[in-house]
C-alpha cells in the first residue's frame, strides 16, 4: 500500500478540489492510501459517508500563495504542507502532493524532506506529448524551480529526469538532450557548455548532446534538460 500525504489546504480551490481529487484517486487505484493534512472540520464536511482509505490529520495553519516560501516553512510549524512534508521525512508517507505555493513546496522538499545525495537543488519536472504518431511523452526538467541554474544543477536535472523516464515512462535507456540554441557541441553559453562536458562524461545516462527547442516536440529525445 502506497501512502500519499496530501496538502488539503493548498491551491485556489482547496480544500474542496483536493478532497474531490483524493476521492477520485482511491476509487481508481486500489493500492493507495491518502493522508489529508489540513483543517479537519472543513475536510470532514466534504467527505461523503462511506469507507475510504482516507485519513485526516488536523493542521491548524496553512501556507498562502503569497507567503514568502522559506519564511513560511520555518515559521508555520503546523501548516498542512509542512506537517505533510515531515511525514514523508519520517517515513510515515511515501510521497507528498500539493497544489499550493510552489516555492514553499520546493523549500519543503529541500529543508524538510531532504535531497538525493549529490543533487544540489530540487527541480520541477513535467511530461509533455510529442507529435509523433506513437504519442509518446518526453520529460522536461527543470520547469520553473531554478531560473539561474549552474552546470552541476543541469547535470542533476539530467539524472533525475533520466530516472523518472525509466521508472514512470518505462524507457529502458532514455535519450537525454541538453536544451540549447543549436545542436552543435560548441553551442551555448558558459553554463551550458560546462553542463555539456559534465553530461558527456556521465556514464549513468545516454546523453545525445544538445537539442534545439524546435525539435523537442518531434521526439528527438526522451529527457530534455534545461534551466527553469
Amino acid at each position: 500500500m502506497i501512502k500519499i500525504a496530501v496538502d488539503a489546504m493548498g491551491g485556489d480551490h482547496a480544500p474542496q478540489a483536493i478532497v474531490e481529487g483524493a476521492l477520485a484517486a482511491v476509487q481508481t487505484y486500489s493500492d493507495i492510501q491518502i493522508l489529508l493534512y489540513g483543517d479537519q472540520a472543513q475536510i470532514q464536511a466534504l467527505l461523503p459517508k462511506g469507507d475510504y482509505p482516507i485519513e485526516i490529520i488536523h493542521c491548524s495553519e496553512k501556507i498562502a500563495g503569497d507567503d514568502e516560501p522559506v519564511r513560511a516553512i520555518r515559521r508555520k510549524k503546523d501548516a498542512s504542507m509542512v506537517v505533510a512534508a515531515k511525514a514523508v521525512k519520517k517515513g510515515q508517507a511515501d510521497a507528498l502532493v500539493s497544489a499550493g505555493n510552489t516555492g514553499a513546496l520546493l523549500a519543503a522538499g529541500t529543508l524538510l524532506v531532504g535531497r538525493i545525495k549529490g543533487i544540489d537543488r530540487p527541480a520541477l519536472l513535467g511530461t509533455l506529448p510529442n507529435l509523433r504518431e506513437s504519442g509518446e511523452s518526453f520529460v522536461l526538467v527543470d520547469m520553473g524551480a531554478n531560473a539561474d541554474a549552474k552546470a552541476k544543477q543541469l547535470w542533476g536535472n539530467a539524472l533525475m529526469g533520466n530516472q523518472y523516464a525509466k521508472d514512470v515512462l518505462g524507457k529502458s535507456q532514455p535519450r537525454v538532450g541538453l536544451l540549447n540554441n543549436g545542436s552543435e557541441d560548441s553551442k551555448g553559453n558558459k553554463v551550458t557548455k560546462e553542463a555539456f562536458e559534465l553530461l558527456s562524461q556521465e556514464e549513468q545516462i545516454h546523453f545525445i548532446g544538445n537539442v534545439e527547442s524546435r525539435d523537442i516536440l518531434v521526439g528527438v529525445c526522451d529527457v530534455v534538460v534545461s534551466d527553469g
